[in-house]
């Protein structure tokens, strides 16, 4: 004490005592309160080196806030203003760690308190910061506090990856499943219902947008929780969205694995357990789907991009009228084409040189298409029937998966209309501030019990609810004309698509020069590859014969152009391009060669 008192002098007591307070969270304010009352007695540390109680501030403001840095912290802004302006004698804090754990802010309030010769004051001494040895401990001192805070994280985080390495570190949970000392599985019918009708889903349709879509139009709602898997927290239903799809889609938790710090792009080195990465524990608990599911998923989904990473995809199947879209190959280079819509009579598959705008390859899609979809029609008409039949008892399970979560959903909001009206008769009617309470809950579970059941009738009559006898006759006759039903105008270029690429890998396409042609190499599935032949569309502009030109320079001379084309067209001639003759292109022919014009009748 008597060291303290000789560095104390009379310029010091004449300014104001400061007692910084500081708690890292708020739990530690409501529960670690001795640490609190602690610094706060620090008031009575000040009077006796001096300081009139009057002199003496506590600054309390930081409280709750971690001293990692000053971000938040506005007590210590304060502290460092008045520091600085020369109006603080001593700063009292209980250890270094209460005032910083950040040495560049240590450093920069010892910097200051050297210049306006301000005390640092804590459980073991007071210092002058213009002294060689007291600034050399409190550096040590500042140092070492930083140090801790990297301990304690380095604990904390440890002990936690550790818990993980077990699976019992409880981490944040999807809907369809629930915490209980481990992860398990909702028992609630209706969540699992959902979710098993959504991998369903996707498996058929394949793009998380038709899911979203299908879900929509079948009024089939989609389960959340509150992220923990808490029993006691009902799950509440809303609209199945399209990033909600992705994330379901992209979340390995529904293949049984446990994933804990999932977002980290790289995984845990197993010979180094301190590392950080993420940590994957297969089959710790029951899935929805297998790991092989969930992986084909995951790059179903990334395929689904036209362009992933700087590479062209294959991309989903979308709305262009260009049947190869994301399965053509430039028989070249090997890279895909692109498809090209310049209009809408001249659409072509392209492939250009990476860095340059020179086309390596192009092809006409109005002559290739119509090859393609004969291969196609003929291999699967040979076992219509059989797809035919296939596709009912498809229709007849999503039938049955969509009448079961119908179901299910109509006992849910019935067993809600029940409990409100076994309240409602539970309570005295004399006690009517309650009984109109619960007369409104019971009206308000009888309305919705009421929307429920319209939209479920309405659902009804339209497939695949609900299959008629009549409806499964044109299916089935369909199966016998499976050209004019992928023909005609309901069917979408994007289900002729997605047609193609069950059967088709992909389809490679080279340009002949000799004949008039373009190879077509199809890849099916199965491996096997097949040969076809599709005619090149001709280059222009070609060369008319001589017999057409004598017979028009015979003609010209007492028709005009529309007579001279309708007498080549009774004729049989036709043009370079192979087509009728027109007055454009008789005209075209006089002019080009100079000769006498004539007018045309009208």
């Amino acid at each position: 004490m008597d060291i303290a008192m000789g560095k104390v002098s009379a310029h010091h007591l004449a300014r104001k005592a400061c007692v910084y307070v500081r708690q890292s969270s708020l739990a530690q304010v409501r529960h670690h309160r001795e640490s609190g009352r602690r610094q706060r007695d620090f008031k009575d540390r000040a009077a006796a080196l001096g300081w009139r109680v009057e002199q003496v501030e506590v600054i309390d403001e930081d409280q709750g806030r971690s001293g990692s840095s000053t971000e938040g912290r506005t007590g210590f802004k304060r502290l460092l203003v008045e520091v600085g302006l020369g109006e603080v004698g001593a700063v009292f804090g209980l250890e270094v760690s209460r005032l910083a754990r950040s040495c560049a802010d240590w450093y920069r309030l010892l910097e200051i308190a050297a210049i306006t010769r301000t005390l640092i004051v804590d459980e073991e001494g007071v210092y002058d910061p213009n002294h060689y040895n007291d600034r050399l401990l409190l550096g040590l001192k500042g140092t070492l506090s930083e140090a801790e805070l990297h301990f304690l994280k380095q604990r904390m985080v440890g002990g936690r990856r550790n818990k993980a390495r077990r699976a019992a570190f409880r981490i944040r949970l999807p809907a369809g499943y629930l915490w209980e000392e481990r992860i398990v599985l909702d028992p609630d019918e209706r969540v699992q219902g959902a979710i098993t009708l959504f991998f369903e889903t996707f498996e058929r349709l394949g793009t998380a947008m038709a899911v979203a879509r299908h879900f929509e139009d079948c009024r089939q709602p989609f389960p959340r929780r509150d992220g923990w898997g808490s029993p006691d927290v009902a799950p509440t239903w809303g609209k199945l969205s399209h990033s909600r799809t992705v994330a379901v889609l992209k979340n390995p938790t529904y293949a049984g694995i446990y994933a804990y710090d999932r977002h980290h792009r790289e995984e845990m080195d197993p010979e180094d357990p301190c590392s950080g990465g993420r940590i994957l524990i297969p089959d710790s608990h029951p899935g929805y789907i297998t790991e092989y599911q969930y992986e084909r998923n995951v790059a179903r989904l990334v395929s689904n991009r036209s362009h992933y990473r700087g590479m062209r995809q294959k991309g989903s199947a979308r709305e262009g009228s260009c049947l190869l879209t994301g399965i053509a190959l430039c028989g070249r280079c090997g890279r895909r084409m692109n498809p090209l819509y310049h209009s809408r009579t001249t659409p072509l598959y392209a492939c250009y040189t990476p860095g340059t705008k020179r086309p390596c390859e192009s092809v006409h899609a109005r002559h290739l298409d119509p090859t393609v979809e004969e291969v196609i029609l003929d291999t699967i008409s040979k076992e219509g029937l059989s797809l035919a039949v296939g596709a009912m008892e498809k229709l007849a399970e999503r039938s049955m998966a969509l009448e079961r979560q119908w179901q299910k959903r109509l006992e849910a909001v019935r067993y809600e209309a029940a409990r409100a009206s076994r309240r409602f008769h539970q309570v005295e009617p004399e006690n009517r501030l309650v009984v109109r309470t619960l007369e409104r809950e019971w009206n308000e579970s009888l309305q919705e019990v009421a929307q429920v059941e319209a939209a479920y009738e309405e659902a009804r009559r339209a497939p695949p609810i609900a299959l008629t006898p009549e409806q499964r006759e044109q299916v089935l006759a369909l199966s016998k004309d499976l050209p004019r039903l992928f023909r005609a105008p309901t069917s979408k270029v994007s289900q002729k698509k997605e047609i193609l690429r069950l059967l088709i890998e992909d389809v490679t396409l080279t340009n002949q020069d000799d004949p008039w042609a373009i190879e077509v190499a199809i890849r099916w599935k199965t491996g096997a590859v097949s040969l076809h032949r599709a005619e090149r569309p001709k280059r222009y502009p070609q060369t008319t014969s001589a017999e057409v030109i004598e017979r028009i320079k015979a003609l010209y001379q007492v028709m005009t152009d529309e007579e001279t084309a309708e007498a080549l067209n009774r004729e049989g001639f036709t043009s370079s391009t192979g087509r009728p003759f027109s007055v454009c292109s008789v005209a075209h022919l006089t002019r080009s060669r100079g000769w006498a014009k004539r007018r045309r009748k009208g």
